[in-house]
């Protein structure tokens, strides 16, 4: 394999390239890590946050630019930006329900959940849900103690046996 003299100049920009890049990276900074503010620096943070926002009233602000400038001050009730744990009762697992069959007798309606027949208003054997809606394309369960819903789309009972 003949290798130019142009490959050559490259191969050897780059691997120089390449070594300042790890050498940059591995090296322990000599900088400090940056430290939380002093009680001393936070009150001139504050202090120069009231000056700005008297100097502000000065220039005539309305009403509710004064109100945003006032709320920007106060603390976030949270972090925004904060992972929130999941919600056990929001991720129900579907594929435990089963909603194989739908009847209509007169104005009554039954769905057929897990085998078993159910009305609007009764709470599923399983426990934990209560059939709140019956349509032919699905029925919504309501969770018991966090009033989460959930939708289980009718399924064709010959999905399950193959017929």
């Amino acid at each position: 394999m003949n290798i130019s003299k142009r490959e050559k100049i490259l191969l050897a920009v780059m691997g120089t390239a390449i070594l300042i890049a790890a050498a940059y990276l591995l090296w322990p900074s000599s900088k400090p890590p940056p430290s939380a503010l002093t009680p001393q620096q936070l009150a001139d943070s504050k202090k120069a946050g009231e000056t700005q926002l008297q100097a502000l009233e000065k220039v005539q602000l309305s009403e509710r630019e004064i109100q945003a400038v006032k709320s920007a001050q106060q603390p976030w009730p949270r972090d925004p930006l904060a992972v929130r744990p999941p919600d056990p009762e929001a991720q129900v697992d579907r594929d435990k329900f089963q909603y194989t069959g739908f009847v209509r007798v007169g104005q009554s309606t039954l769905a057929v959940i897990n085998g078993r027949e159910y009305q609007t208003g009764e709470q599923l054997e399983s426990g934990g849900f209560e059939v709140v809606e019956i349509t032919p394309e699905a029925v919504v369960l309501q969770g018991i103690v966090r009033k989460n819903k959930v939708r289980i789309p009718y399924q064709d009972p010959s999905f399950f046996t193959g017929r």
